[in-house]
């Protein structure tokens, strides 16, 4: 009967480390280490070169519109300006 106690409480023992040891692991966030904050760093940058790519692209329709109003807002227009006209259009 002593033996059945004995090792009921080892039983226990281990039981109660194992979700102690699992419960503190869990607590302590990993420590950012360099090559993480150079990844973050990285991904940073690539998102400022992606948005100053899109900011290209925006200007670049802006001006396309600006020289489509320019060129076509005329209500009457030559043979020559209506082909004008078009090659803008399709540029667009």
């Amino acid at each position: 009967m002593q033996a059945s106690t004995i090792v009921g409480t080892l039983a226990l023992l281990l039981a109660a480390l194992l979700i102690a040891g699992y419960a503190h692991s869990q607590d302590a966030p990993a420590a950012p280490d360099a090559k993480a904050s150079a990844e973050v760093k990285t991904m940073q940058s690539k998102v400022e070169e992606r948005e100053a790519v899109r900011r290209a692209a925006v200007a670049e329709q802006q001006k396309r519109r600006e020289e489509f109003a320019r060129r076509c807002s005329k209500p009457l227009k030559t043979a020559e300006e209506l082909q004008d006209c078009r090659a803008v259009y399709r540029q667009m």
